[in-house]
């Protein structure tokens, strides 16, 4: 039994309104991550230069030393940074581990003097 054209033209008119509908939400999701980043970026650049987290190479935040200040903040930037990784991953057909090791290496070079960033093996180099 074949549907109607007109509950084909509604199925299809409300499959492309669901479409826009989340894709305009996941923009404005990534929207906030950005926002949420940029509001702690002083933060973050503070706890590097502090020597406190680096950035590993998983492309991640990790706590060099024993100190843990600002948990919740690392814990709230990693959990943002996965995200758009994932997005990013998705976006170019590839997997969540080749976009994480890259920007382990990106954000590596980009350390300043006096940060930490992991190298390939695993261990903490200061810059």
């Amino acid at each position: 039994m074949s549907l109607p054209i007109t509950c084909k033209r509604y199925i299809l008119i409300f499959t492309c309104l669901a479409l826009a509908l989340s894709a305009s939400a996941w923009a404005r999701s990534l929207n906030d991550i950005k926002q949420a980043m940029i509001q702690r970026a002083p933060l973050i650049a503070q706890l590097k230069a502090q020597g406190i987290v680096g950035e590993s190479n998983a492309g991640y935040l990790a706590f060099v030393s024993s100190a843990r200040a600002e948990e919740a903040q690392v814990a709230a930037e990693n959990k943002d940074r996965k995200s758009i990784y994932t997005y990013v991953a998705k976006k170019e057909n590839t997997s969540l581990d080749v976009v994480e090791k890259r920007q382990g290496k990106r954000k590596a070079q980009k350390a300043k003097p006096g940060e930490f960033y992991q190298d390939s093996n695993g261990a903490w180099v200061k810059k």
